[in-house]
């Protein structure tokens, strides 16, 4: 199977101070965390869509090698660069992960887990890692769903498609509360760097 990542980082970072994907945890971006637990899962086809302050973050996508995409109508919201993501994906990969700039510390064991769940069985189409019965992200989605992405009108964005397809979707519990943990505020980013802590 081909799997491949799509990853969120053209939104406006309106609730925090700075730029989310340029953000610093540990001496590397927020980005550069996202884009490392992928490459080391061994997913080597990764799309970045970017948007907002796209000539800050292209660089910095460019240097670790990540396919890239601009979303120009980003304030659209979320939905619109899944969108622009999807279009580069169409019928190039078996199933792509989609993850947000700002949940950069999924485990790589999930990761592994949630492709070792999807590959079982070929009626799936989605699979989403659960931690003490809560869904998080990222959801691995089935490639052929690429092509109603983008004709989907975009209710409810991402959560209102995949409610469609819940019926050949399956729950994957996981051993990693970060995928439950994304940044939005000053007080995430706090709390993920005390969970770091802690898991150090």
């Amino acid at each position: 199977m081909k799997i491949s990542a799509l990853i969120l980082a053209a939104g406006l970072s309106s609730r925090i101070k700075g730029f989310k994907p340029l953000l610093e945890i540990d001496g590397k971006s927020l980005f550069e965390h996202v884009y490392g637990l992928f490459a080391d899962s061994g997913i080597d086809d990764i799309v970045t869509v970017v948007g907002h302050r796209s000539a800050d973050l292209i660089p910095v996508v460019k240097a670790v090698s990540s396919r890239y995409v601009i979303n120009y109508q980003y304030q659209d919201g979320m939905f619109s660069s899944i969108q622009k993501g999807a279009e580069e994906l169409k019928g190039a990969c078996d199933a792509f992960f989609l993850l947000p700039v700002d949940i950069p510390f999924v485990r790589p064991a999930t990761i592994h887990g949630l492709v070792a769940e999807y590959s079982k069985d070929p009626l799936t189409l989605v699979c989403y890692p659960q931690f003490n019965s809560r869904r998080g992200h990222p959801p691995l989605i089935d490639g052929r769903l690429a092509e109603q992405i983008l004709t989907y009108d975009g209710q409810d964005g991402m959560r209102g498609f995949l409610k469609q397809h819940k019926d050949r979707s399956r729950m994957v519990s996981v051993d990693d509360p970060f995928i439950l943990k994304d940044i939005d505020t000053e007080e995430d980013l706090s709390a993920v760097k005390q969970e770091l802590l802690k898991r150090a």
